[in-house]
């Protein structure tokens, strides 16, 4: 791995130019963070009223529900969202997708019912406007979006913005590199970390790889040569100072089928 690092450009992984070895990577942002000793993810769960620390679904896997907080994104509307992508791992931790047609307000739940983690959520079909008109939420089935919140898309958006992902079984990743920023000059802590330590994990504890403080600043391109064994959790979370922070972050790393 060494040598590769030093010989092959990330670009060649995205082209699959070199066999077993791919990019994966995230994007997140918030706004109007909160003072909280334990942090806050990097996401949009407030704009929905979810949980600061979005939960962790059960290892032998869930059904799930979508639905949108807007009647203009399901699938026969013009405007909206018709349908989405579900990126996950299933109970042993193999990638799976699912693609759901939405309905507006009315929930949909999933066919699977061993979703393990989402790994990725995004617009598959989208109306006239080409983002979301409204918020649209995966939560447990039979949950709430204050507790069971697992992903989202926020209005005006088609993707994702949530950083995190499982390492799939049977996989590692190297992470290579991360970035964030803070834009109201509210002094904040991001940290990206993952549920592992010297490649054991860490069930639900998610110790540090990397740590940076900003005020209205960018941290710029910073590095990580870090190990993540599979069914690891990457993710990232702020501790604010002061209330109302805003920020976005980013990593990436190259995953290695074993």
């Amino acid at each position: 791995m060494k040598n590769i690092r030093k010989m092959i450009h990330p670009v060649e992984f995205s082209m699959d130019r070199i066999s077993g070895y791919r990019i994966m990577n995230a994007l997140g942002e918030f706004e109007s963070g909160n003072v909280d000793p334990a942090g806050e993810d990097v996401c949009r769960w407030e704009d929905v009223s979810g949980p600061p620390r979005l939960p962790t679904p059960a290892p032998a896997g869930e059904q799930m529900t979508l639905a949108s907080d807007d009647v203009a994104d399901n699938g026969t509307a013009v405007t909206g969202v018709l349908s989405v992508r579900i990126d996950y791992l299933d109970a042993d931790g193999n990638e799976q997708s699912e693609d759901v047609t939405l309905n507006g307000t009315t929930p949909v739940d999933t066919v699977a019912t061993d979703i393990r983690f989402v790994n990725d959520f995004y617009a598959l079909t989208v109306g006239s406007n080409g983002v979301a008109e409204g918020n649209i939420t995966i939560i447990k089935k039979g949950g709430a979006i204050l507790t069971d919140l697992y992903n989202l898309i926020a209005l005006g958006g088609n993707q994702s913005l949530v950083p995190h992902r499982m390492v799939p079984l049977g996989h590692t990743l190297y992470l290579q590199g991360w970035h964030a920023e803070e834009a109201q000059g509210k002094r904040s802590a991001f940290r990206i970390r993952s549920t592992d330590k010297n490649g054991v994990i860490t069930p639900g504890v998610f110790l540090f790889k990397d740590t940076v403080y900003l005020n209205q600043s960018v941290s710029g391109d910073r590095q990580l040569h870090t190990t993540v064994p599979e069914l690891s959790i990457v993710k990232v979370s702020h501790w604010d100072d002061v209330a109302a922070a805003e920020g976005t972050c980013g990593w990436w790393g190259i995953l290695r089928k074993d």
